[in-house]
């Protein structure tokens, strides 16, 4: 398997264009309390702290701590670095109120970009729901607004949950928001979240909506698209598990293995309480379409809990092409196949 894929942190990593729209935890808008979303809320944390030199790392386990490093930022990121709208809102009493809905703006991004903003805000400092609309800078009419994200956090003792939507098709249409190169994406993302604060037990998801990331290459053009979702869970105990699925085009990886059919690619983790486990991952046709060297791939690899690999293999054809690949027996590894 590739040690990489260009693919993942491209895809995921335009998260970052909404670090302007979401606000953090604990604020005031206008005097008025809400609940917003903590880092701890959405950050993904899988075995990896100290864990092995490149060489000796698994692939898949390397694609799927590449794609959480990745989701942790920009993720996060729409958490963390929103300060100037808190801000703006925290000075400033609601423009207007449509039913129990306040209503902030219209007012021009402060950081310079050429976008206006409209934020809409309702709820108590136990359940809050919101509303973030661009539209190009200069705008004071409500109805030119696009929805760009929107949704709801809910406090309950120790447990918090959570939704937000983001809608990428309003991303691309205005330019000062895209900041990747290269890439241009369409569809929706929503995010999902629970947290138990006391006993650390969390779960994230990820639900594609006709998303789509199209990259425009020097040599060739890249195409992928998922309707799946990305999964996560962490026991209280640390133990835990990851899925992500997407359609795509592998035609550099692994070693040239693929043409430019598009085939699903999926990554599974599973560990333990003391970070033992098992990482999985599959190139598959669907519905008959696909260009795979030797057709469907599939890799199997366990890891210590120190990280370092107990047992690795590779389809049979496949590993055929790479003699040295395979090694150690699946009966060493703590966890079985789900």
């Amino acid at each position: 398997m590739a040690r990489k894929t260009s693919l993942l942190p491209s895809l995921l990593g335009v998260g970052v264009l909404l670090a302007t729209v979401a606000p953090t935890t604990g604020c005031l808008f206008g005097g008025y309390d809400g609940v917003f979303f903590e880092t701890e809320d959405v950050s993904i944390d899988i075995p990896s702290s100290g864990f092995r030199a490149d060489e000796i790392h698994g692939d898949a386990w390397w694609l799927i701590n590449e794609t959480t490093d990745h989701v942790n930022g920009w993720v996060t990121t729409v958490v963390e670095t929103s300060g100037y709208v808190v801000e703006f809102l925290s000075n400033h009493r609601e423009s207007g109120v449509e039913g129990t809905w306040r209503i902030y703006g219209p007012f021009d991004d402060q950081a310079g970009r050429d976008v206006a903003w409209l934020v809409r805000i309702t709820g108590t400092d136990m359940d809050t729901s919101f509303e973030f609309l661009v539209a190009p800078r200069g705008t004071k009419n409500a109805a030119d607004f696009e929805l760009m994200a929107e949704g709801s956090l809910t406090v309950e003792d120790d447990l918090r949950f959570g939704n937000m939507r983001i809608d990428f098709d309003t991303i691309e249409n205005h330019p000062d928001l895209d900041m990747t190169l290269l890439w241009s994406y369409a569809g929706d993302i929503n995010i999902e979240f629970e947290r138990h604060v006391d006993s650390g037990e969390k779960t994230i998801n990820l639900e594609f909506d006709g998303f789509e990331a199209n990259r425009t290459g020097y040599l060739e053009d890249d195409h992928f698209r998922s309707d799946e979702t990305y999964e996560y869970h962490k026991a209280g105990d640390g133990s835990g598990s990851f899925h992500l699925a997407l359609m795509g085009e592998w035609d550099t990886y692994p070693y040239g293995w693929s043409g430019p059919e598009q085939e699903r690619m999926q990554l599974d983790m599973l560990w333990t309480p003391t970070n033992e486990g098992r990482a999985l991952g599959t190139i598959t046709e669907v519905d008959g379409v696909g260009d795979m060297l030797h057709g469907d791939l599939s890799l199997d690899e366990c890891f210590d809990a120190s990280g370092y690999l107990t047992y690795r293999s590779l389809s049979e054809l496949y590993a055929n092409e790479v003699p040295s690949y395979n090694f150690g027996d699946a009966s060493d590894c703590v966890l079985a196949l789900p």
